[in-house]
C-alpha cells in the first residue's frame, strides 16, 4: 500500500470515528446529528451538559485541592514528629557517633576511640574516660591508651609502616575530640530533657493538621448543600427530556 492510500485510510478512519462521536453525542440519526435545522436543540443539549461538567469540575477541583491540604498538613505533621524522636533517640544513645579519622587498630569517632587491640575484642572507648600520648624513637612511633579502668594498651607503628608525623596527627585529634566528648556527656540529661519537651510539644501541635481537616470537612458539607449542581442535573435531565420527545431516543 502507499503513502497515498494510507493516507487516505486514515482520513476515513478518522471521518468515521468524528461521525461516530456525533451520532453518539446527538443520538435519533444523521438528520438529528448533523442537519441544520436542529442544530439548536444540539445547542441546548450542549449548554445543560457544559454547564454541569463546569460545576463538577470546579467541586472537584476545589475538593481535590482541599484533600491535597489535608494530606500534606498530616505528612508534615508525621514528619516534624519522627524528626524530634531522631533528637530524642541521639542523646540517650548516641552510639559511637560519627566518623573521624583513623590509623592502623585505631579509629577515631565523635564519642568514642575504637580500638583493635592484638589478643583481645574489638572495643570501644568511651572519649570522656580516656587518656592518649605517644613518643617516638628512630623506628617506631608507640601510642599509650589509658581506659577508663585505668587499664593501659600500647599501639606500636613502625616508622617504614607509618610516618611519624601521622602518628602525632593522630594523637592530636583524639585529644582535641576528649573535651567535646566530656561537654556532650556533662549536658546529656539537659538534652534529653529539652528533646523530649519538645517531641511532647510536636506531637501535641496539630494546629495545621486539625485546620486543613476542618476546612475539608466545612468545604465537603457546603458542596453537599450547594443546590447549583443538582440544579444542573435537573436542567441536563430537561434537556435530555426534551431530545428525547424530538428525536424518540434519550442521550446518556
Amino acid at each position: 500500500m502507499n503513502a497515498g492510500w494510507t493516507l487516505l485510510l486514515v482520513l476515513a478512519v478518522a471521518g468515521a470515528s468524528a461521525v461516530g462521536r456525533q451520532l453518539h453525542r446527538y443520538p435519533g440519526g444523521r438528520r438529528f446529528a448533523f442537519g441544520r435545522e436542529y442544530s439548536a436543540a444540539r445547542r441546548d443539549l450542549d449548554t445543560a451538559r457544559n454547564a454541569l461538567r463546569a460545576l463538577e469540575r470546579a467541586a472537584q477541583k476545589e475538593l481535590s485541592g482541599a484533600r491535597t491540604a489535608a494530606r500534606k498538613a498530616e505528612a508534615t505533621h508525621r514528619r516534624r514528629v519522627r524528626s524530634a524522636e531522631a533528637d530524642v533517640a541521639y542523646p540517650r544513645k548516641p552510639g559511637r557517633g560519627s566518623y573521624m579519622t583513623e590509623i592502623r587498630g585505631l579509629s577515631l569517632c565523635q564519642h568514642v576511640l575504637v580500638a583493635d587491640i592484638p589478643d583481645e575484642w574489638l572495643r570501644d572507648f568511651p572519649l570522656d574516660g580516656i587518656a592518649v600520648r605517644a613518643d617516638h624513637s628512630p623506628t617506631a612511633s608507640h601510642v599509650y591508651l589509658t581506659g577508663p579502668d585505668g587499664r593501659q594498651y600500647l599501639m606500636t607503628y613502625p616508622v617504614h609502616e607509618l610516618g611519624e608525623e601521622y602518628v602525632r596527627t593522630f594523637v592530636l585529634d583524639v585529644r582535641n575530640a576528649i573535651p567535646a566528648a566530656k561537654t556532650f556527656q556533662r549536658d546529656r540529661p539537659r538534652l534529653i530533657r529539652e528533646s523530649e519537651a519538645e517531641l511532647r510539644r510536636v506531637r501535641d501541635d496539630t494546629t495545621g493538621r486539625s485546620e486543613a481537616g476542618l476546612r475539608l470537612d466545612a468545604l465537603t458539607a457546603h458542596q453537599s448543600g450547594d443546590p447549583r449542581i443538582p440544579r444542573a442535573r435537573q436542567d441536563l435531565d430537561g434537556a435530555h427530556a426534551r431530545r428525547h420527545a424530538l428525536t424518540g431516543r434519550r442521550p446518556r
